[in-house]
């Protein structure tokens, strides 16, 4: 099977609207690339099915952009077969800690573990959530807070990971000491993906496949969104009902410039408890008004 490489440059406070634009062709996920010349820029590359049109992709991708308001620097594009394509993105992907003394290992890296650290085996042939994005991190230290402030009560807490991908901050949950792990993705593929590894990891989770507002009819203590404006914007109303009363949501996904945008949604239904700010992005630990 071969893949067309498609590259665009771009400014970096762009990154969430460019992700929107891109997720009708991001069926392998989007690997986001520091240009260290240019630091206010971000190169984007996506892998699209030969079976497509190339010049008919790159025509549609900059028309979006230019209805988007945003400035392309450049646009490249290549075809590659299965192997060089499975290298291309795994060469940016490498073992990360996410919190001290636990570490994100891609399951194609080696790791030398001398300090005898916690290790979180990610494999995946489809999503790129391994750790090293800011949001990621994030997510992750409002996690760890809310554990250490529930203590022993989170024996009895449910976590619920919106939009969870390659089940990644389940995971971390899991190594933080919650045990009543869920998670839920509208792509199959992405919770495919998650079952594969929380079994590697030894993990016992309940991983759905389907909508939040039909397919998960609980309630859970403890809830982490890390997605993107868009869909927090239809989401955070919904997630509402599927909070316990004095439960915790953690959101993220949020850069600099639709900061503004997202507020209105947020302070309009949930008291803003934590906000952390890493580089453009934003994550919020909230609760119910």
């Amino acid at each position: 099977m071969q893949w067309i490489e498609i590259s665009i440059v771009c400014e970096r406070v762009a990154t969430d609207k460019v992700t929107t634009l891109f997720s009708d062709y991001a069926d392998n996920g989007i690997i986001e690339e520091n240009l260290d010349q240019e630091p206010e820029k971000q190169k984007f590359v996506v892998y699209v099915d030969s079976s497509c049109d190339e010049e008919a992709i790159k025509s549609d991708i900059r028309l979006r952009f230019k209805e988007a308001q945003i400035n392309i620097d450049s646009i490249e594009s290549h075809i590659l077969d299965e192997s060089t394509w499975y290298n291309s993105w795994q060469q940016y992907i490498e073992p990360t800690e996410i919190l001290p003394n636990l570490i994100i290992k891609p399951a194609w890296q080696d790791y030398d573990n001398v300090d005898n650290r916690e290790i979180i085996e990610i494999d995946s042939d489809l999503s790129f959530g391994t750790g090293s994005h800011e949001t990621t991190r994030s997510c992750a230290r409002l996690l760890q807070e809310y554990v250490h402030r529930r203590g022993d009560a989170i024996q009895n807490d449910i976590c619920l990971d919106i939009g969870t991908g390659t089940g990644i901050l389940l995971l971390i949950a899991a190594k933080l000491g919650i045990t009543n792990l869920i998670g839920i993705d509208i792509d199959e593929n992405a919770a495919n993906q998650a079952r594969i590894n929380a079994s590697n990891n030894n993990v016992d989770a309940t991983i759905i496949h389907g909508d939040l507002a039909h397919d998960f009819n609980g309630r859970a203590a403890i809830i982490i969104a890390n997605l993107t404006v868009d869909p927090l914007k239809i989401l955070l109303p919904i997630i509402g009902d599927k909070l316990e009363v004095d439960g915790a949501l953690i959101i993220s996904g949020i850069i600099d410039d639709r900061y503004d945008e997202i507020m209105p949604y947020i302070t309009q239904h949930w008291q803003i408890k934590t906000e952390l700010v890493e580089g453009s992005w934003h994550t919020f630990a909230l609760q119910k008004l």
